[in-house]
């Protein structure tokens, strides 16, 4: 059983089994804006996209207790990857500086998505990956 406290930011998961104690304690206290690094979250969001896949996989690795950075990152490693696939199969056409053009503004705006948007942790998902991002972030 779980209940929102009044701060937006922490989240205190009750056991239901009061004979059964949680790690010594009844109440576990859980700051949604907590992260393994030493950054803010909407910067940290934000830069999961600034390197393409590669950005993504790194966090993926480093960042391992917020769930808006994780699914930012997934969301990054598998639409970046996508699309580095088809740099290299337009690698020799006219299509490449069309595809690189629309690389650099998915860049620009999914980053500022993730930083405008992690105040209230509004998941800005892309279609078709960002629901893919979003449901391995959930099994997580």
């Amino acid at each position: 059983m779980s209940y929102q406290n009044t701060d937006s930011s922490i989240e205190i998961l009750t056991n239901s089994d009061p004979q059964q104690p949680v790690n010594g304690d009844q109440n576990i206290r859980i700051n949604r804006y907590e992260t393994s690094m030493p950054m803010r979250i909407d910067i940290e969001a934000a830069c999961t996209y600034v390197l393409g896949c590669v950005s993504g996989v790194i966090f993926l690795i480093l960042e391992t207790k917020n769930d808006y950075v994780r699914f930012h990152a997934w969301q990054s490693s598998i639409l970046f990857s996508i699309l580095l696939v088809l740099n290299f199969l337009f690698l020799n056409t006219f299509l490449i500086h069309l595809l690189v053009l629309v690389e650099f503004g998915l860049i620009f705006f999914l980053a500022y998505q993730a930083y405008i948007n992690a105040d209230s942790l509004l998941r800005y998902e892309f279609p078709i990956v960002g629901r893919v991002a979003s449901d391995w972030v959930d099994d997580e």
